[in-house]
């Protein structure tokens, strides 16, 4: 998994979105190498999903490209700006 991949914090905003999980949180535990706290939280299914996605830059730059992804990103950055 690229942490260096400059889509990861798109793709954790979505996952954590889904989770119900703060997507720093979630950063951490996988800069921390506690991939498997990630990935636990999910079902098995879409932990072999997102395990896919953060591998393949390309992957991932697709899925952040979406128009579901980019609603979703701006609906995040709403609720975030209006917690400031």
């Amino acid at each position: 998994m690229d942490l260096q991949n400059p889509n990861l914090a798109k793709v954790l905003g979505i996952v954590g979105k889904k989770l119900g999980a703060d997507p720093n949180v979630l950063q951490k535990d996988l800069q921390a190498g506690k991939y498997d706290a990630v990935l636990r939280k999910m079902n098995p299914n879409d932990a072999a999903k997102l395990q896919q996605i953060l591998n393949n830059p390309s992957l991932a730059q697709q899925l952040v490209n979406t128009p579901q992804a980019q609603q979703m990103l701006k609906n995040i950055l709403n609720q975030s700006n209006q917690k400031k």
